[in-house]
Parts: C-alpha cells; sequence; structure tokens
C-alpha cells in the first residue's frame, strides 16, 4: 500500500530522522548510568598491553577548569566515545577529579583509543583499556617503581633551600628534610656556612630517572660542629615517628613555624609598623611566602576563631592546652570546612599564605599566647612528647647503629623492589608522572 504524506507530515518525519544521530548518543549514556549496568562491570584482571610499537601515543595536558571528555576529544578521541570511557571507568575510578597540571596520556590503534593512562598520585594510576565489545575497562594501579635505598649529601652555604636546590637533588627533598630537623634548630638564624645534612632515604625510580623520593630513614645536622641525629622508627603502638639516637622524640607540643619552610621577615617586639608608619609592639612574628602556602596548626587545639577583622584580614586562633593560644593573620582562604568549635591537630593544614587586612605583602603573622600574654615563638622551649619507652631503647639503639652505618663509610644502595608489575609489559610514560605541586 502506498502512502502518501503531506506537506506538513513530509516536514515533521523529517525532521525526526534528523534527530536520531542526536537522541542516539544521550541514550546510549543514560543506559551506562542506570545503577545496574554500573553495578555489572568487573575490572578485568589483566588488560592488553600496547607497545609503542604497536600503538600511536599522545598526551594530553589538563589544564585549569578542564573536564576529562573535553580533554580526551583534544588528545583525538571521538566524543561519544569519550563520553563512554568516564562512565565505563567510574566504578575504579572517578574521572571527574582530573587534577590541572596532570598528564592523560593516551594509546590509539587504528583510529581508535585502546588504552589510557592517568597518574591518581605520586604512587598510582588508573589504567583503561577498550573491551571486546568496544566499552572500556578500568583498574587503579601502583606505578611500578625501581626503590633504592641510597645517602645523600648536602653542604649548606647560605640556607638549606639554596642548598638543596644546588646539590642537584629534587626540590621536594626540602621541605621533609627540614622538618625533620625544626624543633632543634632555627634554620632562619642557627646555620653556618660549612653546616652539613647528611641523610639515608628511599628514592623511587621510573625508567631509570629520579620520580620521587620515599621515607627519610635517617639524617644528621652538623650544625656548628655539634651533630644532630634524627631516626625514623615504630613506636610500640606501631605508629611511625621521628627519634633522637636517646629515644627522645623529635616532636615537641607547638612546631616552631606554621609554614613549611622559613623566612621571618619581622619578628617579635618594638618595630615600625609597614603601613600605618608609627612604632609599635610586633606581638607575633612574620613568616613571608608565596600567595596559597599551606599554613599549619602549630599545636593540636580547638579552633575558637575564624573570619576577616579589620587589620587581621582572615584569621584563624586556636586554642591549646596548658593555657596556649595561637593565632594566624592575612590569610588567603581557610582550609575546607574548617570552623570554629572544630578540633585541629598539630601540622593539620588550616587555611593558605595571604595578604589580607593591613599587609604589604604575602606573609603569614604568627602569634602565641600564654595565659593570656603574647609570648616570643622563636624562643619558646616547647617540651618533647612520647620519648620511647625503656624496653624499646635496646632494639632502637641497635638499629640507629646500623641506620648510621652508610652515612661515614659510603656502601652500594640495594633494591627494595622489582623494576616492573608482574605480568605486564606495559611502559609507563614517566612525563605523566610528574609532581603534582
Amino acid at each position: 500500500m502506498t502512502s502518501h504524506l503531506g506537506p506538513m507530515q513530509f516536514r515533521n518525519r523529517r525532521r525526526f530522522l534528523r534527530l536520531i544521530p542526536l537522541l542516539l548518543p544521550a541514550a546510549l549514556l543514560v543506559w551506562h548510568l542506570l545503577p545496574q549496568r554500573r553495578a555489572g562491570i568487573e575490572v578485568a584482571p589483566a588488560f592488553h598491553d600496547l607497545t609503542l610499537s604497536e600503538a600511536q601515543e599522545a598526551q594530553v595536558d589538563i589544564v585549569p577548569g578542564d573536564c576529562c571528555a573535553l580533554a580526551l576529544e583534544r588528545g583525538g578521541m571521538d566524543a561519544r566515545d569519550a563520553a563512554r570511557l568516564v562512565v565505563d571507568v567510574r566504578p575504579a575510578y572517578d574521572l571527574a577529579r582530573i587534577r590541572s597540571g596532570q598528564v592523560l596520556t593516551l594509546f590509539f590503534e587504528n583510529g581508535l583509543l585502546r588504552n589510557l593512562v592517568y597518574p591518581i598520585d605520586r604512587d598510582h594510576f588508573l589504567e583503561a583499556a577498550r573491551d571486546a565489545g568496544g566499552g572500556f575497562r578500568g583498574r587503579v594501579c601502583a606505578v611500578p617503581y625501581h626503590v633504592r635505598q641510597e645517602t645523600v649529601r648536602i653542604r649548606i652555604e647560605s640556607s638549606l633551600y639554596e642548598a638543596t636546590k644546588a646539590s642537584g637533588e629534587m626540590m621536594e627533598l626540602f621541605e621533609p628534610l627540614s622538618r625533620m630537623f625544626e624543633y632543634d634548630v632555627d634554620f632562619n638564624r642557627d646555620i653556618q656556612p660549612g653546616d652539613t645534612v647528611a641523610a639515608v632515604l628511599e628514592k623511587k625510580y621510573l625508567d631509570g630517572k629520579l620520580a620521587a623520593y620515599g621515607d627519610i630513614l635517617a639524617a644528621e645536622l652538623n650544625n656548628g660542629g655539634k651533630s644532630i641525629r634524627v631516626v625514623r622508627f615504630a613506636a610500640p603502638d606501631g605508629a611511625m615517628g621521628y627519634y633522637h639516637p636517646d629515644g627522645r622524640s623529635t616532636r615537641r607540643m607547638f612546631l616552631r613555624c606554621p609554614l613549611p619552610f622559613v623566612r621571618v621577615t619581622s619578628r617579635y617586639g618594638m618595630r615600625r609598623h609597614p603601613v600605618l608608619g608609627y612604632s609599635r609592639r610586633h606581638n607575633g612574628t612574620d613568616f613571608g611566602a608565596p600567595y596559597g602556602t599551606p599554613v599549619r596548626a602549630t599545636a593540636s587545639g580547638v579552633v575558637t576563631g575564624r573570619g576577616r577583622d579589620g587589620g587581621r584580614g582572615n584569621y584563624v586562633s586556636i586554642r591549646h592546652a596548658n593555657g596556649f593560644v595561637s593565632h594566624y593573620y592575612h590569610l588567603q582562604r581557610f582550609a575546607s570546612g574548617l570552623r570554629q568549635g572544630m578540633r585541629v591537630e598539630q601540622g593539620q593544614v588550616i587555611a593558605t599564605v595571604g595578604s589580607t587586612g593591613l599587609s604589604t605583602g604575602p606573609h603569614l603573622h604568627y602569634g602565641l599566647v600564654k595565659n593570656g600574654r603574647y609570648v616570643n615563638s622563636l624562643k619558646l622551649q616547647s617540651p618533647s612528647v612520647a620519648p620511647l619507652p625503656n624496653e624499646k631503647l635496646a632494639e632502637f639503639q641497635a638499629y640507629c647503629a646500623e641506620i648510621f652505618a652508610p652515612i661515614s663509610p659510603v656502601r652500594p644502595a640495594p633494591a627494595l623492589s622489582a623494576d616492573r608489575v608482574k605480568g605486564g609489559s606495559f611502559a609507563l610514560p614517566a612525563r605523566s608522572f610528574r609532581d603534582p605541586r
């Protein structure tokens, strides 16, 4: 039977036919988002590992404000395929959490994406692969570092920061190394030309190149002829901490500084105010640092103030034990979820450095009050906490003798792990695992 369509019916039918290519991707996306579909996905025990000779590699930089689907399209994926990949691998890892500064590495075969690598953090990455049905499966894997125990020696002429930079080591070593000695040495005042630092630590290699540092197992600072040794060791409860060879913990009630590195720009006491122009008492210490530098709580306590107030700008106040209160002024941003009445732990990031209030540039004003009176935080004799119990001392001191042996006589560094993931030949792109900070 012949069907006769009027002009209006013909136009409506033509419009509907044009909509089909647009409706199919949407229907496919909804189908993938259904709970029963998501729950049924199983991560494959092993993926087909492409070598570079079999695949075309593309690397895509994640930029601020990026979403994964757009980044995948920039790398050469079809928009429909990119949307499907994001949905399919969500049970393993949600690619909505991608961070700017990271890199997506894509491997194509015959124009179609076969494998994807995304570095989640320093030690883990997402691998995705196309399955036989045209969909994708994902799994989170450990980065197959080759870890070696090595000894690092740094000679200081002006500051530990500059010495670390000149040593050829990665700059990420500076912060943990300085924090090991922050209770015992004021790196802003006490360091002298010719002082040295030696450390026994773990180095993580990827494709033969240094990619990251593991734990610092022991370190020795020679400061003006005085030797200060610190060792990483497990307390009786299993928690790892740093101790001096006599069993004293390096941890004190207060951190010496709320910033990860120290550059004092204005000390406690009388000074000429840089904005107001007249002399007045400076009830705290100013530490210079770039915008966005993390600010740490110097001791555990309860947040008693959080907000903005005139010359202080954005500020946080924390009440501690034994009548102490700490103040942090001129902040840029508060840590997510920080609120009045909340308990924070020593070393917890509470905000970032800014220049709000009466300020001439990015810095942190840190004030410390004891029993209602301001004190000079740089001269505070903060008591040590949680020493090792006597029954652990013999074991600890035997370990000290062993771990410090490489600092004097140099010996070959033993390998601690295998080069590759068992059962795989997948070549990880080292550029993808660059420092995210």
